[in-house]
C-alpha cells in the first residue's frame, strides 16, 4: 500500500485523497486536543463560552461536534458502516431553537437498509445556580415514511430555553458503503469551537476523499490498527431449499484517520453565493476499490462505469430502454403524425409539464414505477423527468438523462463521479444540431430552459459517451425592458404609463406567483411594493398562462 496521495487542488483548496495507507497513530489521542469537553456532563462553567469566532450576530455556538466512523460485518457476506455523531450546542436566543430539532433521512431497499439507533438528547438549563437536565423520551422519537425507499427519524429535544445547552447523539448503521457520511467542519448556524471526524477503514476497502474549504486542519493524523469482523454468508445448499448460514471471521488491518478544526467562524451566507454547501469546510468519501483477499476490483471509479451501472438500474435507466408500448395511448392523443421532431418534443414536454405535479425536487431516481406515476399524476423530479425521457424515446426522439447538482445542494466534482453530490435529473435531446435541456417539473418553464438553480457548474449526460456539460451561470442571458411615458406633469405630481417586457425568468416568477394565489393578490403586492406617494392603477399582465411567451406588465401611475 502507498501513503496518502494528495492530488488535485482548486482555488479554495479542494483536495482529493485516496485512503489505502497505514501509519502509526494511537486513535484515542485525538480527544486530548479538546480535553475541556466532557460530552454527557455539563457543569455551570460550561455555560460560559468564549471564542474569537463568536460575534454580535451569533445566535448559537456549536461547542462540540464529533463523528466516528467504523465498520462491522453484516449478514450479506460483506461490511456495513457504523456512524456515530455526538453534538453539543449552546442556544443563545430563540432564533436558534430550530437546532434542537433533528431529522435523519434513511434509506431501505431489497439489498440492504440504513438504521438509526441509540438516539439520545438532553437540554441543560441553569436554575438557581444548578444545572437542570431535561432528557428526550424515547416515545418522542418519530419515524415517518417518505416513499417506498426513504423514511425519516425525527426528534425534538425538550426543555429548550434561551441560553441553554443541548446535546444529542445517534448511531446510523448502513449496508450501503459506496458513499460514506460526509462531514462538515463549518456551519451556517453559528461558529464551531471544536469539530472532528474519526474514521477506521478496513484495508479491504479503499475510499477516495474530497476536501473543500479554506481553513486548515488543527489535527490531521493517520494511523494503523487491526480488527476482526464477523461476516455471515448465506447459500441455498440446505435441505428442502433452505438457506445455510456460514459465519466467517475476517481479520484486516485498519487505516485510521482523524481530522479536526477549532474556532471556525460561522459561514456567512451572502446573496451572491449560490449555495453554502459549495464552500463550507467539508470532507466526503466514495468507494474507490475493494479487495477480496485475492485480487482488487475497481468500483465505479470513472464516469463510463457509473453510467453503465445507472442505465441498468431498475429505478433509473432500465425503464427508459424498455419498449414502453403502453405509452402509445398517451402519445397518440398528444402528437400528430405529421409533426416534425421539434414539434413532437414540444408537445410531449408541455403535456408532461401540465399534467404532472412534482412533490420533491431532490430525487434523481424513479421512486415507484412509470406505470404508477401515470396513474397518480405526481412524483419526484426523477419520476417526472425520466417519464418525459421515456415518452420522447417512444416517440423516436433520442432523449438522454442528465445528472446535476442544484445550487442549494452544492457543487459536484467534474473529475470523480460522486453520486451523492448529484441530486437532480433533467433530459437532453438534440434536434437539428441543437441541444435542448428539458425539465418538465416546473410549471410555465419554457421548452429548452432549466430552472436557475440547475446552473451550478458540472453536469453529466448519462449515456455511452457520458458527455460532460458545464451549466455555468454565465450561460444565462436575460433581457428585460421598461418604458416610462410621462403624460402629464403638474405642480405636486406626475402622471404616466409604465410598460415592462419581462425576461424569461422574471416571467416565470410572475406566472408562478399569480398561479399560487390570484391576479388580485399579485396586483395588491405590486401596489404595496411602491411608496405611498406612488399610486398605480389599471394594471394589466399579459401572457401569464403561456409558457412559451414572456409576460408583460402595464399600469398607469
Amino acid at each position: 500500500m502507498s501513503p496518502l496521495n494528495f492530488l488535485s487542488k482548486t482555488s479554495f483548496r479542494c483536495c482529493v485523497v485516496i485512503l489505502p495507507a497505514f501509519f502509526v497513530f494511537h486513535f484515542s489521542c485525538n480527544a486530548q486536543e479538546n480535553a475541556s469537553i466532557e460530552f454527557g456532563k455539563v457543569k455551570p462553567k460550561d455555560f460560559v463560552v468564549s471564542s474569537a469566532a463568536i460575534d454580535s450576530n451569533t445566535n448559537a455556538v456549536i461547542v462540540y461536534d464529533r463523528g466516528d466512523l467504523s465498520f462491522e460485518g453484516n449478514k450479506t457476506g460483506w461490511f456495513s458502516y457504523v456512524f456515530k455523531r455526538s453534538t453539543r450546542i449552546k442556544l443563545l436566543d430563540k432564533k436558534s431553537f430550530d437546532l434542537a430539532t433533528v431529522e435523519l433521512q434513511l434509506y431501505k431497499a431489497e439489498d440492504g437498509e440504513q438504521k438509526a439507533e441509540k438516539i439520545s438528547g438532553v437540554s441543560y438549563n441553569m436554575e438557581n445556580g444548578k444545572v437542570i437536565e431535561t432528557r428526550l423520551n424515547e416515545k418522542d422519537i418519530f419515524q415517518q415514511k417518505y416513499d417506498k425507499t426513504h423514511y425519516f427519524k425525527k426528534f425534538a429535544i425538550p426543555g429548550v430555553k434561551e441560553g441553554c445547552i443541548i446535546e444529542y447523539s445517534y448511531t446510523i448503521k448502513s449496508d450501503f458503503i459506496f458513499n460514506l457520511p460526509a462531514w462538515k467542519f463549518q456551519s451556517v448556524d453559528g461558529p464551531t469551537l471544536w469539530t472532528e471526524y474519526n474514521v477506521a477503514i478496513p484495508s479491504l476497502l479503499s475510499y477516495m476523499s474530497v476536501f473543500q474549504g479554506l481553513h486548515k486542519f488543527d489535527v490531521d493524523k493517520s494511523g494503523t490498527g487491526s480488527a476482526s469482523y464477523m461476516v455471515v454468508q448465506q447459500d441455498n445448499d440446505g435441505a428442502y431449499g433452505t438457506k445455510n448460514e456460514k459465519r466467517l471471521t475476517v481479520s484486516s488491518p485498519l487505516t485510521k484517520h482523524t481530522w479536526a478544526m477549532k474556532d471556525i467562524p460561522a459561514f456567512n451566507v451572502e446573496s451572491y453565493i449560490s449555495s453554502p454547501a459549495n464552500f463550507v469546510d467539508k470532507i466526503s468519501f466514495q468507494l474507490f476499490k475493494t479487495y477480496d483477499g485475492e485480487s482488487s476490483h475497481d468500483v465505479a471509479n470513472d464516469w463510463k462505469n457509473v453510467a453503465e451501472k445507472l442505465m441498468k438500474r431498475e429505478d433509473f435507466g432500465k425503464p427508459l430502454d424498455e419498449e414502453n408500448y403502453w405509452l402509445d395511448e398517451i402519445l397518440n392523443r398528444v402528437v400528430d403524425a405529421d409533426d416534425d421532431r421539434l414539434q413532437k418534443a414540444k408537445k410531449i414536454y408541455y403535456y408532461v409539464q401540465k399534467n404532472y405535479v412534482c412533490d420533491d425536487h431532490n430525487d434523481k431516481y424513479i421512486t415507484t414505477s412509470l406505470h404508477d406515476l401515470v396513474k397518480k399524476k405526481s412524483g419526484t423530479v426523477g419520476d417526472i423527468n425520466l417519464l418525459l425521457i421515456a415518452m420522447l424515446k417512444r416517440a423516436k426522439i433520442n432523449a438522454k438523462p442528465v445528472l446535476l447538482s442544484t445550487t442549494e445542494f452544492g457543487r459536484n466534482s467534474p473529475t470523480y463521479p460522486f453520486l451523492e453530490r448529484l441530486n437532480y435529473v433533467v433530459g437532453v435531446i438534440n434536434i437539428n444540431a441543437v441541444n435542448y435541456y428539458l425539465d418538465a417539473t416546473i410549471p410555465f418553464l419554457p421548452f429548452g430552459k432549466l430552472p436557475l438553480n440547475c446552473y451550478n457548474g458540472h453536469a453529466r449526460i448519462i449515456s455511452g459517451d457520458t458527455t460532460s456539460i458545464n451549466f455555468s451561470a454565465d450561460l444565462i442571458k436575460e433581457t428585460q425592458t421598461t418604458n416610462v411615458f410621462i403624460l402629464n406633469v403638474e405642480e405636486g405630481g406626475v402622471e404616466g404609463v409604465l410598460t415592462r417586457n419581462m425576461s424569461a425568468y422574471k416571467s416565470l416568477d410572475t406566472k408562478t406567483a399569480i398561479a399560487k394565489s390570484t391576479l388580485q393578490s399579485f396586483e395588491a403586492n405590486l401596489k404595496a411594493s411602491y411608496s405611498e406617494d406612488f399610486l398605480i392603477s389599471n394594471i394589466k399582465v399579459d401572457s401569464v398562462l403561456m409558457a412559451e411567451s414572456n409576460a408583460s406588465l402595464k399600469f398607469d401611475f
